[in-house]
Order: structure tokens, then C-alpha cells, then sequence
């Protein structure tokens, strides 16, 4: 597997070689990376790779009421109330409290070891102890979840994987911001990765990996059990989702 982890400020992480974001819309800071490589030259965002077992790069125009897996799973995506709109390197899914991406159950999405997500949330949730969910299987073990609250005065972002759920402290977090987080099972620890910075890695039984099962997968919300029992929908935009059956470099 080929990965790459590109820091950009105030915008979603893509695989690829380093770029920097001169011409692109997005003003590069001093730390931008030194390498000026075309667009053209970066991977795609779900290229073929065996351990690649779902994916959505949501870079359709328009998205489709059926959103075929880019991955290897026999899985698609049921899209509703979502919209295309343009993302700082590509296209992503704009969501509402009316949305929900719904994956029902299908063969092949089993021993998920690591889940990415790129995000942004546009409205704080609005009570302290809300949440917004990012993906969810809901049924713990062999869940694949990722959830932020507002816990004032920051967020936290709770992921699950397998048989573990835990908690940490994301205070760089903020609205209208482009974040890349992903969940990463290690065999031993469970870590949560924001931006390219490991929170810190917490012991667990993770080592199973998640699965789908009969109550399917939400993106964009919190799974209460099939295609109608979504809620807690994130209200911002998602640039694309991958599912590995394998540790990712972090």
C-alpha cells in the first residue's frame, strides 16, 4: 500500500506527493512544502490497493442516489439530501440535518483495522455533551465508529474500533475548518491521529477489527439501526472516507 500524509493548512489531506498550494485558492504558509508538483502527478484518492476495503472520494458531480465502493467491498452508498460542492482539492459531500449516507451490509468489510475520514464541521452542535457523528456501524464489538462532541470549552472526537470505544481532548478543532482524522488499530493500541499528530495511543482489544453487520454503516451521522435511524448529523462536509483491513503509517 502506498500512503502519503500531507500537512496543509485550513485544508483536507489528499495522498500524493508533496505540493504546495500555490495557485490553488488556498494561501500556502511559510511551511509550505518545497516541491511544486502538478496536480496530475498525486494517486487517486481511492486507488486499487487489496487492503483498501471501502471508499468514497465523493468527488462525483452530481452525486448519484447509488454511490458504487471505490474499494474492493461489495458494498455501495445510499446518498440523501447531499450535495456537491467544490473542496480545496477536489469535490466533497455537503451535508445538512436533513442528509444521511447510508452503507447497508455487504461482504467484504470485515478486520477494519484503520479508518480515515477528511471533514469539516460547519455548526457547533448545540448544547455541551452534544455530538455530531462522522461514521458509525453501531453495534459494539465489531464497530467502526467516529463521533466529535462539544465539550466546552473544546471537542473531543470518540473512535471505536472492534471491541474498543475511547475518548480524547481534540482541541484543534474548529468550525469551517478542513481536518483529517483517522483511527488506527495497531494489534495492541488504539490511536486517534488528527491532522498528522497521534493523540496518544490508548491499550484495547481493537486487534479483531471492525466489520460491517446487519444495521450497516452511516457516513455523516449516528447509526441507530438501518437505513432510517440516523440522527445526529454532522452539518459541514466530508471529502472522503477509506476503510483499510490493515494498520496504516501514521
Amino acid at each position: 500500500m502506498r500512503f502519503w500524509l500531507l500537512v496543509l493548512v485550513g485544508c483536507a489531506f489528499r495522498p500524493g506527493a508533496p505540493t504546495s498550494l500555490a495557485g490553488s485558492g488556498d494561501a500556502a504558509g511559510a511551511d509550505a512544502p518545497l516541491l511544486d508538483v502538478a496536480a496530475d502527478a498525486a494517486p487517486p484518492f481511492c486507488e486499487a490497493d487489496p487492503h483498501l476495503v471501502m471508499c468514497f472520494s465523493f468527488d462525483q458531480n452530481p452525486l448519484p442516489a447509488m454511490l458504487a465502493n471505490e474499494g474492493t467491498a461489495a458494498v455501495s452508498a445510499q446518498v440523501m439530501n447531499t450535495t456537491s460542492i467544490a473542496s480545496p482539492l477536489g469535490r466533497a459531500a455537503l451535508l445538512d440535518a436533513t442528509s444521511e449516507i447510508y452503507v447497508a451490509m455487504g461482504s467484504g468489510v470485515t478486520g477494519v483495522l484503520s479508518a480515515e475520514i477528511w471533514f469539516r464541521f460547519d455548526v457547533v452542535p448545540a448544547n455541551n455533551g452534544d455530538r455530531m457523528g462522522l461514521y458509525d456501524s453501531n453495534v459494539v464489538p465489531p464497530n467502526i465508529s467516529l463521533f466529535f462532541y462539544r465539550a466546552d470549552p473544546i471537542y473531543t472526537l470518540r473512535c471505536g474500533m472492534g471491541g474498543e470505544t475511547e475518548v480524547w481532548n481534540a482541541p484543534q478543532l474548529q468550525p469551517g475548518t478542513w481536518v483529517h482524522a483517522a483511527c488506527i488499530c495497531d494489534g495492541t493500541n488504539l490511536h486517534m491521529v488528527v491532522d498528522g499528530t497521534d493523540l496518544g495511543p490508548i491499550a484495547g482489544s481493537c486487534a479483531s477489527g471492525g466489520a460491517f453487520v446487519a444495521d450497516g454503516f452511516t457516513i455523516g451521522s449516528n447509526n441507530n439501526g438501518g437505513a432510517t435511524g440516523a440522527d445526529a448529523q454532522l452539518v459541514g462536509a466530508i471529502d472522503g472516507i477509506r476503510l483499510w483491513d490493515e494498520t496504516i503509517p501514521f
